[in-house]
């Protein structure tokens, strides 16, 4: 064996561990990444379930039960996992609550409007302001004012 084939061989042996190594990083890093992306999959999995229960609830005939609707898809609406596409879809709840035209008037009582259902209507149109302002914002759509300044209302 010639000197030049030796210290090939040397320079081989020498390189084996840091090849290994290197090949350890290499399958680790790729692990990391398909782990991460199996658990945002995961938490926009969980997201979208819980989007189409709110969805479902802020439609309701209920009142109660739409502005605890309206209110979830709020919180959903501003979370990181909520994206353009995923706000338009959430925008729709807002349509019928925040329409031009005038809601129909509460329910009479012995000819008196019940307060605990036009309190609860108002509940829930501050909800849809709230929830049209998270879409618009994700969606980057300019939101009316007269929307902010029914979102801001304090409940």
């Amino acid at each position: 064996m010639d000197a030049t084939a030796t210290t090939s061989l040397v320079v081989v042996q020498a390189l084996g561990p840091l090849a290994t190594l290197l090949a350890a990083l290499v399958a680790g890093t790729i692990a990391w990444v398909a782990f991460r992306e199996r658990r945002l999959a995961d938490r926009r999995s969980e997201w979208w379930d819980r989007a189409q229960w709110a969805l479902t609830a802020a439609l309701s005939p209920d009142l109660a039960t739409r502005e605890l609707g309206l209110g979830v898809l709020g919180v959903l609406a501003n979370s990181e996992l909520a994206g353009r596409e995923e706000a338009g879809i959430l925008r729709v709840a807002t349509l019928e609550e925040l329409s031009a035209r005038p809601r129909a008037a509460a329910p009479a009582v012995s000819g008196v409007a019940e307060p605990a259902i036009a309190g609860r209507e108002h509940r829930i149109r501050v909800r849809a302001a709230q929830l049209r302002v998270a879409t618009d914002r994700v969606g980057g759509v300019e939101t009316a004012s007269w929307i902010k300044d029914l979102a801001a209302t304090v409940l």
